[in-house]
């Protein structure tokens, strides 16, 4: 690429990015001056004119202009939805790069003619995206049709100029913008260039094919197409060719007799897997990226984006998600705090009254298109404008996939119970992944009780589990570590003078919580035991004894909470 095509590309994109400083303009001057409802006419009219201007002109520099297009078209959390939807085109209007030019691009690859490679190579692409295209073709040493993914020619040189340019703009945004302050957009930035640099690296997306692929060995429903490792090069990836239905040809799925509400599930099903169990997630969830294989499986394709989540915020977005289902709006509130979605200067109180009216929204809205949703979207932009939220910019594109995945789920399956369906498919998967205790004991009894109360009766004796062995783990560490401590201020080496009634008081109060643990441990041991014996007609005297022991147990406990209650009480009042 030449000097002056870089410049004026660069030029380019900066007349792009100006020209929705003059769109903000008009829009604070329509609403100061026009009546509410032409207003709002008005600011529509200018946000599609935004979409048409942005879209036309992605087109025409391509690119990665294109690819940010597309991560905008599906922000319509944070987006008004007459711009986003001029820019949802991009996903299909992508247009191919000459053949010649991507024969060049293999042959350097391999240091070989095409000819030597394949037996067949098909010029006209199946598909054709921003960073790179597919064709159909035949290996001349190995059987079967493959898929040959291409990087586009030059995309790294353009990648670097539209890099840089939209560096400097996020800085512009950040420092002058309340909304680029918010969305911090130079880590933002950050994060979108590195997930560039791995897209543009096709050895790291076979790495990732492969990472998935072992994360759903055991899902006969889920397809990943064999990769041909020894074909593999920076700029060329080879895969097993697979046919399929695309999952909004809905009429094609139909014809074909496939099941749109079982892929729908299965959809949902999959990437709550990989959210909340694997911490490896497929976050460029847009339609190209998915088939529906004729024998009902869900296939996926496109392996370039993919998050890495730690494993404890993995956890925590386990309980975000229960916290939701119960619609519990203060957990919601703690599991944000803990993921870093909430600044330090946020009026929890405020923000869970924002998050309880939102969950009670969410809970009674279909996901279907219609004055309902719009209205969700609207409350929820206001929700994310008003509120002191931060989102780091790892989790920006998971939740720009989320959002993705929604819209997907939803032209599938409209009337998705999806609250139902993620109450019976998340919390086994989110029990499993808490498990505190993994011999056969304990699996027993978490097996009856899932037998007998199911899913949610074996995530509240987990959590019991795993509160019962941190306590007793600070109970096996805390008396020696008294005796340290007293023996270094018998020695003199602690020159402050403590004092130890509160610790006492602590120590006290430990030991009266784990009394009542174990009192409501043994109830309901004794409970499961007994409806078990009398489940398989055993001797009807011993499930009463065993009834009336848990019974016993239960009061104990319910005794020993009271008294550590009233105990915490006189302790608060009578303090000097």
């Amino acid at each position: 690429m030449h000097v002056a095509s870089q410049l004026s590309r660069t030029i380019s994109i900066f007349r792009l990015a100006l020209s929705y400083w003059a769109d903000y303009r008009a829009i604070q001057r329509a609403e100061r001056i026009l009546p509410k409802d032409q207003a709002a006419r008005a600011v529509d009219a200018i946000y599609q004119q935004g979409g048409i201007r942005f879209r036309r002109e992605a087109l025409r520099l391509q690119g990665l202009i294109i690819k940010v297009g597309q991560f905008l078209s599906a922000r319509t959390d944070v987006l008004p939805l007459a711009f986003t939807k001029e820019l949802q085109q991009l996903q299909d209007q992508v247009p191919a790069a000459p053949f010649e030019a991507v024969k060049l691009t293999i042959e350097e690859a391999y240091q070989k003619p095409l000819g030597e490679i394949f037996e067949d190579f098909e010029p006209i692409p199946v598909a054709a995206a921003s960073l790179g295209q597919v064709h159909r073709a035949r290996l001349r040493h190995e059987p079967g049709v493959v898929a040959v993914k291409v990087q586009r020619p030059a995309i790294r040189a353009l990648a670097k100029t539209d890099l840089r340019a939209l560096a400097r703009i996020m800085v512009v945004l950040k420092r002058w913008t309340k909304v680029g302050r918010r969305l911090d957009t130079v880590r933002l930035f950050e994060e979108f260039r590195e997930s560039v640099d791995r897209e543009l690296d096709y050895l790291q997306e076979q790495d990732h094919l492969r990472h998935f692929q072992r994360n759903f060995a055991e899902w006969s429903n889920i397809q990943v197409p064999r990769v041909y490792e020894s074909y593999a090069r920076p700029t060329v990836l080879v895969m097993e060719f697979v046919e399929g239905v695309k999952l909004t040809d809905h009429e094609q799925l139909r014809a074909q007799g496939l099941d749109e509400k079982g892929l729908a599930r299965l959809l949902v099903e999959a990437y709550l897997k990989q959210i909340v169990i694997d911490g490896f997630v497929q976050i460029d969830p847009h339609p190209g990226n998915f088939l529906a294989g004729l024998d009902g499986r869900l296939i996926f394709l496109d392996f370039g984006m993919m998050a890495t989540i730690p494993s404890e915020h993995v956890d925590v977005f386990g309980q975000l998600v229960e916290f939701g289902l119960a619609r519990n709006a203060p957990g919601v509130v703690d599991s944000m705090v803990a993921l870093g979605f909430v600044r330090p200067s946020a009026n929890l109180e405020i923000l869970t009254r924002a998050v309880r009216f939102m969950l009670d929204r969410i809970a009674g809205v279909p996901l279907q298109e219609g004055p309902a949703l719009s209205a969700l979207v609207r409350d929820f932009q206001d929700f994310l404008y008003e509120e002191p939220l931060q989102f780091p910019a790892q989790y920006m594109f998971l939740g720009r996939a989320i959002g993705m995945l929604f819209g997907l789920v939803g032209g599938l399956d409209p009337d998705l119970d999806w609250m139902a369906l993620l109450k019976e498919k998340a919390l086994p998967m989110i029990n499993e992944r808490r498990v505190v205790w993994n011999n056969r004991y304990y699996q027993w009894v978490r097996e009856q009780i899932g037998n007998l109360w199911g899913p949610t009766g074996q995530m509240v004796w987990d959590k019991v589990a795993d509160k019962a062995k941190g306590w007793g783990q600070i109970g096996w560490r805390l008396p020696e570590e008294l005796d340290v401590a007293l023996n270094k201020i018998g020695r003199g080496s602690v020159s402050t003078r403590p004092e130890l009634t509160p610790v006492l008081r602590r120590l006290d109060k430990i030991s009266s919580q784990m009394a009542v643990l174990v009192a409501w441990v043994l109830a309901g041991f004794s409970a499961i035991v007994a409806s078990l014996w009398q489940q398989h007609k055993g001797a009807l005297w011993l499930a009463t004894a065993l009834y009336v022991i848990a019974g016993v147990a239960f009061l104990s406990g319910v005794v020993s909470l009271m008294r550590v209650r009233r105990t915490a009480r006189r302790t608060r009042y009578h303090a000097p």
